[in-house]
């Protein structure tokens, strides 16, 4: 992915060629996003914000315009704006104003969490509505294809589809703007994204916050509430991440170590709430000072 980062920074008419490119393919295959959202981050990061700016203006202007000539369908094209284009031109602004991973992560948090209740607000019970969603969408298709769904089924994705949807979302941004911050790392300050990641932790405020909402929602069954933990959670992995990256890196073992990590992630994903749940306690117990006496 380096190479797409050494091409835009050639120059403003390389920037924008790969905005277009990228823009055009996300709307065949959203995972060109992650690289559109970068770019939009890197060259808000490292040229300016009015620079940034424009080049968001063009990936919304190319994508909106094909999908609405090609697919007939402005919506797709909405989503892909809010997805990874305008959430990430305000993430990149605060960070390059801060300098402050744990502020583009605190970000994304608030606006994830924010969407949420706004969701709540407008649809009332968010069960229902995602249940009419894919009735609406999935039903047709599964009596086409002859493929058996059942229903309970169909009820527990429901669920916890808004909960999903929050943690994606912060999960999604704050991979994006990684992405971007690691480019400009490997182009202009090598190393220095590795050792900025490796000391991550979120303030003790957001700490307190999150505290607060995650046993506020064990103890009251309200499922806004058990949403809004779930984005704080998500918040959370990256510093829990951080302190594994931080122990591998003190005692130099093997970068399979980091493969295997993910890997488990991945394949277990109840072991996101243990990095959570590290990257919580860290603020209190500064896990990272203690094991540096110990060495």
């Amino acid at each position: 992915m380096l190479f797409v980062a050494h091409y835009i920074m050639k120059g403003q008419i390389q920037a924008f060629v790969a905005t277009i490119l990228l823009a055009a393919l996300s709307v065949w295959f959203s995972p060109f996003g992650l690289l559109l959202g970068a770019v939009i981050a890197l060259i808000t990061l490292r040229v300016s914000e009015t620079e940034g700016f424009k080049i968001l203006v063009v990936a919304m202007l190319v994508n909106y315009l094909i999908t609405a000539f090609y697919l007939d369908n402005n919506i797709a094209s909405m989503i892909a704006i809010f997805e990874y284009m305008l959430p990430i031109w305000l993430i990149a602004l605060v960070l390059r104003k801060t300098n402050s991973l744990a502020s583009a992560i605190h970000l994304s948090m608030l606006m994830a969490g924010a969407l949420l209740v706004v969701f709540h607000l407008m649809v009332g019970d968010t069960t229902l509505w995602w249940k009419n969603l894919f009735d609406m969408i999935l039903l047709p298709f599964m009596e086409q294809t002859k493929i058996e769904f059942p229903s309970e089924n169909i009820e527990s994705i429901a669920k916890i589809a808004t909960l999903v949807m929050g943690i994606s979302a912060v999960f999604l941004w704050t991979s994006i703007i990684f992405i971007g911050r690691w480019w400009q790392s490997q182009l202009y300050y090598p190393g220095r994204f590795n050792e900025n990641f490796q000391q991550l932790r979120l303030p003790k405020n957001v700490a307190y916050f999150a505290a607060v909402v995650i046993v506020t929602s064990l103890v009251v069954k309200s499922s806004i509430m058990q949403d809004l933990s779930g984005v704080l959670m998500a918040g959370l992995v990256f510093p829990g991440l951080a302190i594994a990256h931080y122990i591998i890196a003190i005692k130099q073992l093997k970068r399979a170590w980091l493969i295997g990590l993910y890997i488990v992630l991945i394949v277990f994903p109840q072991t996101i709430f243990i990095a959570a749940a590290i990257g919580l306690l860290d603020n209190w117990l500064d896990i990272r000072k203690r094991l540096t006496q110990k060495l």
